[in-house]
């Protein structure tokens, strides 16, 4: 956030505004449409605001404006300020209900363990969206970072094997000992050469055939198409794969290898509300577990009035097992 708000990350945004991310919350006043929330009620914000009469249109509030004429006229309006302060305004559509007495004094979740669901749900929507299904053989690279580990956690909540990758071995060990009771989980530890990724993602597959499922989480300091490349070698005929990285410029992969193995490779925008009613039926479930259970070793608090030393913090704190929660 703190590159998107010093421009180092040029995204569209319209000033003045109040900067934010997806958060926990509880409701103070519901508009005349509302049948079920009430004052006072704990529940998950969303802030990837859709344009009601064409869901193509969004923004994400106190984050993206969008960069075109139809979204900056969502931003424009009562939708420019986020979640950074002590009241927002959401759509009663991005407003979701959690059972607070099963997550917080049944389960014992804290209000920061419940604020990771957001990340985890980026995750979810790229799954999903590739149809992942138990016993499926998953490649997610690099997942050392906050939304790659959370992937991994997501993935194997939903049955899948997993073969974890990064340039990182202290976190990918820890995702490993993490994960050992379900028997499922895999890394690869990533270098410069491509040749070798490939053979190293092959071993860690350990079926001929391929993987069925290669995420991308390439970082905007990604530079070439190393990981696409393996991709492609390590996917099974009809194999998926899907980008949600935020890695600038072009692409290319080995055309012939993709035709020949009708390989599926698409890109996936966060998710539809449909995976965040999934997440939270995971979550109050207990299939997908939070906080310590998944590795979540260090979460560092900070009021509004220290806005700017969390974002500081969160800007260094970007490996999996570290979060920062802003409260007010």
């Amino acid at each position: 956030m703190s590159e998107i708000l010093d421009g180092t990350r040029e995204y569209p945004l319209l000033f003045p505004m109040t900067p934010g991310s997806t958060a926990i919350g509880r409701v103070f006043e519901v508009g005349p449409d509302a049948v079920e929330l009430k004052r006072g009620q704990l529940v998950f914000c969303d802030v990837l605001i859709r344009a009601r009469d064409n869901p193509a249109v969004s923004i994400m509030l106190g984050i993206h404006g969008g960069g075109y004429p139809a979204a900056e006229k969502l931003m424009h309006g009562p939708w420019r300020n986020g979640t950074y302060a002590e009241f927002t305004r959401l759509p009663l559509e991005n407003v979701f209900p959690l059972n607070e007495d099963l997550l917080t004094r049944k389960m014992g979740y804290t209000l920061s363990s419940l604020s990771f669901m957001p990340t985890c749900l980026v995750g979810l929507g790229g799954l999903t969206e590739v149809d992942v299904k138990p016993g499926e053989m998953v490649v997610i690279a690099p997942a050392t970072g906050r939304f790659g580990g959370a992937a991994v956690a997501v993935a194997l909540a939903l049955g899948a094997t997993v073969v974890a990758a990064g340039r990182n071995q202290g976190v990918l060990s820890r995702l490993e000992a993490t994960y050992a009771s379900t028997g499922r989980i895999r890394t690869v530890v990533l270098s410069e050469d491509t040749s070798r990724n490939t053979e190293a993602f092959k071993a860690a597959v350990g079926n001929p055939r391929g993987a069925d499922v290669f995420v991308d989480f390439s970082p905007p300091a990604a530079e070439g198409n190393t990981l696409l490349t393996s991709a492609i070698e390590i996917l099974r005929p009809f194999g998926r794969c899907v980008i949600m990285g935020g890695r600038p410029g072009n692409i290319t992969v080995p055309y012939l290898p993709v035709m020949l193995k009708s390989i599926r490779i698409q890109g996936r925008f966060m998710y539809e509300r449909r995976e965040i009613l999934q997440l939270i039926r995971m979550a109050e479930s207990g299939v997908l577990r939070l906080g310590k259970a998944i590795g979540m070793s260090e979460t560092e608090e900070f009021g509004l009035e220290s806005a700017q030393d969390a974002l500081e913090a969160a800007g260094e704190l970007t490996d999996w097992g570290n979060s920062v929660v802003l409260k007010p």
